[in-house]
């Protein structure tokens, strides 16, 4: 992904959303406050995996008490991304969303794999600066919607360009990226 190109691209259930954004949009979203998702964004359900033990190291990253936070911004793309997907009866589930510096370097040291980690580095993820989240689908039960892969799952059915055959997988991936 081109850092200068004002897009979202998105991978799946290991699937990280990304704000593809120049230095200069960096510099402009930090200067939003961070606001909490459960606020912002009616209707997305939020569950923080690194304040659980269903993610890549197994332990706790966050505190349990945890919020998943974003710029301004990009909860507002993420309530019509939500929009998008109420309407075709399923909502957003967030598994992460701002991640500070020392998460960041944690989960570099658990996967050490530029392809999905990125490298701790004095820029930082775009997760560090709260405009990213990893995200998958529920349905209005809160069960999740089959994706390729589960969450932080390094593997080629991570990939946004996942193929896969399964028609329900294919639809369900279809509807995240068109939303996203």
């Amino acid at each position: 992904n081109a850092p200068h190109m004002p897009s979202i691209a998105s991978r799946f259930r290991g699937q990280l959303a990304i704000l593809a954004l120049s230095s200069a949009a960096l510099s402009a979203i930090a200067a939003d406050p961070l606001v909490e998702i459960s606020r912002a964004c009616p209707g997305v359900v939020v569950e923080l995996r690194y304040a659980t033990t269903r993610n890549v190291t197994g332990k706790l990253i966050y505190p349990p008490n945890a919020r998943a936070l974003l710029r301004p911004s990009v909860a507002e793309r993420l309530n019509r991304a939500q929009q998008f997907v109420h309407e075709r009866g399923f909502s957003l589930k967030i598994w992460d969303a701002y991640r500070p510096a020392y998460v960041q370097r944690v989960l570099w040291n658990a996967v050490r794999n530029p392809a999905y980690v990125v490298e701790p580095s004095r820029s930082g993820s775009l997760h560090s600066w709260g405009a990213a989240v990893d995200v998958t689908l529920v349905d209005f039960r809160g069960r999740e919607a089959r994706m390729p892969t589960d969450f932080d799952s390094f593997s080629e059915a991570a990939r946004y360009d996942y193929k896969g055959n399964d028609p329900e997988i294919a639809f369900n991936l279809s509807l995240l990226k068109r939303a996203m």
